[in-house]
């Protein structure tokens, strides 16, 4: 078990309310931080302090390890857009307190673990590992963490399982399994997550997609699901033919965790908008989420392009 402190300033608010802890995996600029590194290592059972305004405000236990997230949806959070979407989220259990830090700093700045500078100032990182010296220090001061520590106060919320309708709502939702899928299968990615995630997303699709239409014509068209003849520029991942010439053109979007938001590329946007006044033709996105590798279950979502409110995100710019 480690304990972390998480410096929480316009996050505040909503972290709090919604039990949780979000970071992104890289600086704008595509670099990294310490602190979100930091982030990526939470395992269940981790015990977090939350500090804001120069004051521990709060003690929490992850109640599931790190997992890949996209920023959260909620008004108000990231509000400047200073945050690259692709990120790290921690559910946690928290109980409030109230520590002021704006005493004692002549300690803390002894202190030589990455929490505080030598000015006795927290640094200006969104988690720090608390060292062991300072957590001693800290049971001393504040009698909520030893009993937490202790496991005497904080309850865990349950499993992923137990929570999935958890501020997550669905139109159409559907349990699916994937432990049929080998890993002899799975491409080489180097270990990249996120790409890992999407090929597991698509077969899954597929499974689920032939099962739910026993008598259409599922087929793969993405590099993921047809190494040697599939195309990642259709603008979808799936073509589903039924018995009335109906098709369907599936694009698969993929993640761990429960967000309602994700991301369309122009390519696919416009194949759905050309598609639309097609007779007999459907363009769809299968919004998988909440993709768990322990049950290997995730939760499923049929949408058309009319379900979703659609923002400006970026722009390529050229030099004149």
């Amino acid at each position: 078990m480690k304990v972390y402190l998480v410096a929480q300033n316009a996050s505040h608010d909503i972290e709090n309310k919604y039990n949780f802890l979000w970071s992104p995996k890289l600086t704008k600029s595509g670099g990294r931080n310490l602190g979100y590194e930091n982030m990526k290592q939470v395992r269940k059972g981790d015990v977090i302090l939350h500090s804001f305004d120069q004051a521990i405000k709060g003690i929490s236990v992850a109640v599931d390890d790190v997992y890949s997230a996209d920023r959260p949806d909620f008004l108000g959070f990231d509000s400047d857009g200073k945050w690259d979407p692709d990120g790290w989220r921690v559910d946690v259990s928290m109980i409030p307190v109230d520590f002021s830090l704006r005493n004692d700093r002549d300690y803390y700045g002894r202190d030589d673990s990455q929490v505080f500078q030598k000015n006795g100032q927290l640094n200006q990182r969104y988690l720090s590992v608390v060292g062991d010296a300072l957590l001693d220090f800290f049971k001393q001061k504040i009698p909520q963490l030893k009993r937490v520590l202790d496991n005497q106060e904080v309850e865990e919320r349950g499993s992923w399982q137990e929570l999935k309708d958890t501020d997550f709502s669905l139109n159409e939702q559907a349990d699916f399994d994937i432990d049929e899928l080998s890993a002899d299968n799975l491409p080489d990615y180097n270990n990249d997550a996120k790409a890992i995630i999407g090929f597991i997303g698509e077969q899954a699709a597929v499974k689920y997609l032939k099962s739910k239409y026993p008598d259409a014509k599922v087929k793969g068209c993405s590099l993921n699901l047809d190494s040697k003849n599939g195309n990642d520029s259709l603008g979808y991942d799936i073509e589903v033919k039924f018995n009335n010439q109906e098709k369907w053109f599936v694009d698969v979007k993929t993640t761990t965790g429960k967000s309602d938001m994700f991301y369309l590329s122009e390519n696919e946007y416009q194949t759905a908008l050309n598609l639309e006044n097609e007779a007999k033709k459907n363009y769809f996105i299968l919004r998988i989420s909440k993709l768990n590798k322990d049950n290997l279950s995730g939760d499923v979502q049929k949408l058309s392009v009319n379900d979703l409110r659609l923002e400006v995100n970026s722009y390529r710019a050229f030099i004149k």
